[in-house]
């Protein structure tokens, strides 16, 4: 498959890019990628792009204070990740803080990586521009989720195809309904050409549902699309069932599209 390009956004106060030999010199010591070479491409006081064997680099240094059209993150779509951070309480607190967007963002050559080695590559990359400037944010760009940066960090360590930092790309959103039901839908799994999941009007624990999502796009990462129209026990418990469905997004989780996306039913939640 042609893949767009992969982007994350890093907030910062910096006036000045990272020096590209030092975020390469990060990206070595990061295991998996020690041996990966680098290529010069070009480079500009704002702007730089190297290149590895499958994919170009580069990374962006954008002035809000002179031009907030440069930036590659809206602040309204900044605001409305901050009030959906529920794992990260100071986001809107420190988010404000940042004056320019950094972004970073890795091209693949056509055909050359899969979606999650680009994804892969893409963490490695934010990770060494973070350890090389001060940032408050960075912005997963293809679920619109926030992360504090020493986090983003700290759950990247040890990444690989089996080690898949799930939190990291895919956003967990979670609606109350007024019916004192919660609604959960994914957003990040379409980037690697996977549908998004949702669980509608469950009366289920919301930390119990999550770890069902979170463990349901580690095991689709692994392994691609899980089969619709089929009972799955997932191993933990035989009464633990779930089936899944392919059907259209439910109107509470309000998604600025109609997509079709996997419905996730618990048999102890299901109708007659």
């Amino acid at each position: 498959m042609t893949q767009k390009p992969w982007l994350a956004t890093i907030l910062t106060t910096e006036t000045e890019l990272p020096a590209r030999q030092a975020v390469q010199a990060a990206m070595n010591r990061i295991p998996g990628y020690e041996k990966i070479d680098f290529e010069w491409v070009s480079e500009k006081p704002n702007h730089y792009v190297f290149r590895t064997k499958y994919a170009m680099l580069a990374v962006t240094l954008t002035d809000a204070q002179e031009d907030p059209e440069l930036n590659v993150v809206p602040e309204s779509v900044l605001r409305s990740a901050c009030a959906r951070a529920w794992h990260w309480v100071e986001a809107a607190v420190e988010v404000p803080k940042a004056s320019r967007q950094l972004l970073v963002a890795v091209l693949p050559e056509e055909d050359e990586l899969e979606p999650l080695d680009s994804a892969l590559l893409l963490t490695c990359l934010a990770v060494a521009v973070l350890q090389n400037v001060s940032a408050t944010a960075i912005f997963w760009n293809h679920s619109g989720m926030l992360h504090e940066p020493k986090s983003f960090i700290e759950h990247a360590q040890g990444m690989n195809r089996r080690a898949i930092p799930v939190e990291l790309w895919v956003e967990f959103r979670l609606i109350l309904n007024p019916d004192l039901t919660v609604s959960i839908g994914t957003w990040g799994l379409k980037a690697f050409a996977l549908n998004e999941m949702e669980v509608s009007h469950s009366r289920r624990d919301p930390q119990w549902i999550l770890r069902w999502l979170f463990n349901l796009a580690h095991f689709m990462f692994e392994n691609g699309p899980i089969d619709a129209e089929m009972e799955h026990t997932f191993g933990r418990s035989d009464k633990d069932t779930f089936t899944l469905s392919y059907g259209n997004t439910a109107p509470e989780i309000a998604r600025n599209v109609l997509e079709e996306v996997i419905r996730v039913q618990f048999d102890a939640e299901k109708k007659d």
